[in-house]
């Protein structure tokens, strides 16, 4: 008997072939496009995400080589707060806003003003950004009236998929709950919230835990065989949770894709008085996670590649990865990236700080630095990032003796050591890479009855491949850098900087 896991991530998607062990039997990747109407927007075509995942459906199992009707169930995670207007036939009436568009700053404002911090906090247990799916869907009630008056329902990403693959209009508990309209104390849609933003529930799918089997597949548009059963998945970081061994109190992870996630193991809602970090239910029914996330870490990594990695990209075309070029580039620098110190807010900043108008920085550019200097400044600074938010951990009591690193970040071993000398800390990473994969693995597994106790089979399927341990004398080095980093962002905060620029950008009367 085999499961899939459909990993509908930010920039493309996977399926994963699994057996019963946890050991992934093939796999299939196809990257796709995000589109930028303006600098801070950022849309994707929804039926691009199908058409996507039903080739690498299709090509996985070819290359598995085992007999479709083996595969017993099958499992969704995706990109969370993603959302798309589809009418009654599951048609997008518009792209998808992603969850990276900063295009709802008005929407935040309205908000603020009308429901108020404290409130969406003390019951979703999210701040208010446009990062959250409620402030894209308020964008099409002020923006797009028509769509939004003709939206059946608003369907973050797993969702679509599974209403593409069943027929049915569902979500799961950890999904729903990115998106600022889900109550996570009673684990169903706020009636308060949603009446006072003016927004109908109705317009959302139903909310199930996750791990619950929805029905057989009614669509002949993909090879899996029609008896397979579709279960209930969660949202990425859920799952890489789930996947990693995130299962008791005390554990921790951080996983780097485009973005970074520190999640840690709560068996009750915790709020943060300070509201720095976030709350949100877990794959794991009757669980929730402390959540930081930091928008743009591995994507800001990938804008370099794309605009200035060109030596690399070109070697890659020989059969090399330009990831693995440029990190061996960056080892090439100095610890401090010769001078050099890059801010990774390219779309905002996330956790701790929440700032939708923070820009990203490069400073101390001198002309003596070079490609290696700036691609080290980018592993450094997404470090001193991950650091802000595990302070802010201990802050709330959760101390971390180790630091499960995940995500297609976790490849580099600079990268790691990197992340282990600014923390202070040690780190780990599991055998299994793909721990957003493995943790859909386990759910989809789970609602086929097959896996009773969702927490004890994600204990005996992870397992640590390597560890990094902290060198005294480079955290030493690391701790002025990061108190300085830290400080150049307050100051241009703390004066305004931030929105007088954004002010001067927004208003220019000409072309």
């Amino acid at each position: 008997m085999y499961v899939t896991a459909l990993d509908l991530g930010t920039s493309g998607c996977r399926t994963f072939i699994f057996d019963l062990a946890g050991t992934i039997i093939a796999s299939d990747y196809q990257e796709w496009e995000s589109y930028f109407p303006s600098p801070s927007y950022v849309e994707q075509d929804a039926n691009i995400w199908w058409d996507s995942i039903k080739k690498t459906i299709e090509r996985a199992i070819i290359k598995s080589g085992i007999d479709k009707t083996d595969i017993v169930s099958l499992s969704v995670t995706n990109q969370r707060e993603t959302i798309v207007p589809v009418d009654k036939e599951g048609n997008p009436l518009h792209n998808a806003l992603v969850w990276q568009d900063r295009r709802t700053i008005d929407q935040v404002e309205f908000i603020e003003k009308v429901v108020g911090i404290d409130k969406i906090y003390e019951i979703t247990g999210l701040t208010i950004d446009p990062y959250f799916s409620a402030t894209k869907i308020l964008w099409f009630k002020d923006v797009k009236p028509e769509i939004y008056k003709n939206t059946h329902k608003f369907l973050l990403v797993s969702d679509f998929i599974i209403h593409k693959l069943t027929g049915n209009f569902y979500t799961d508990f950890s999904n729903a709950s990115r998106t600022m309209l889900f109550d996570i104390n009673k684990l169903q849609y706020s009636d308060q919230i949603a009446s006072d933003l003016g927004i109908d529930l109705d317009k959302m799918p139903d909310a199930l835990e996750s791990g619950v089997d929805i029905g057989e597949i009614n669509t002949n548009e993909t090879v899996f065989d029609k008896k397979t059963l579709v279960v209930t998945g969660a949202g990425d970081q859920q799952s890489a949770a789930l996947g990693v061994g995130v299962v008791s109190p005390g554990e921790i992870k951080c996983t780097t894709g485009t973005g970074s996630f520190i999640l840690a193991y709560q068996s009750h809602p915790k709020f943060d008085p300070e509201k720095r970090v976030l709350c949100s239910c877990h794959a794991i029914p009757g669980a929730w996670v402390q959540e930081a996330s930091i928008f743009t870490t591995g994507a800001v990594l990938r804008w370099f590649r794309d605009q200035i990695g060109y030596a690399e990209c070109a070697a890659a075309q020989e059969g090399q990865d330009p990831y693995n070029l440029i990190t061996a580039e960056a080892e090439k620098s100095s610890i401090g990236a010769n001078g050099l110190l890059l801010i990774p807010h390219f779309v905002g900043s996330g956790a701790p700080h929440w700032n939708p108008l923070a820009k990203g920085i490069i400073f101390g550019l001198a002309l003596g630095h070079e490609r290696k200097d700036l691609y080290r400044a980018v592993l450094e600074g997404v470090a001193f990032e991950i650091r802000k938010n595990i302070e802010v951990f201990k802050d709330l009591g959760i101390e971390p003796n180790e630091l499960m690193l995940t995500g297609g970040g976790s490849r580099s071993d600079l990268w790691n050591q990197i992340i282990t000398d600014v923390l202070g800390i040690t780190c780990v990473r599991n055998v299994i890479e793909e721990s957003t994969s493995l943790g859909a693995a386990i759910l989809a597994a789970s609602g086929a009855g097959i896996f009773p106790d969702i927490a004890k089979a994600a204990e005996n399927l992870c397992k640590v491949d390597k560890k990094w341990i902290p060198n005294d004398d480079r955290h030493k080095f690391y701790q002025k850098y990061y108190d300085f980093s830290y400080e150049i962002y307050e100051v241009l905060n703390s004066k305004n900087l931030y929105k007088k620029y954004n002010d001067i950008i927004l208003h220019k009367d000409f072309e």
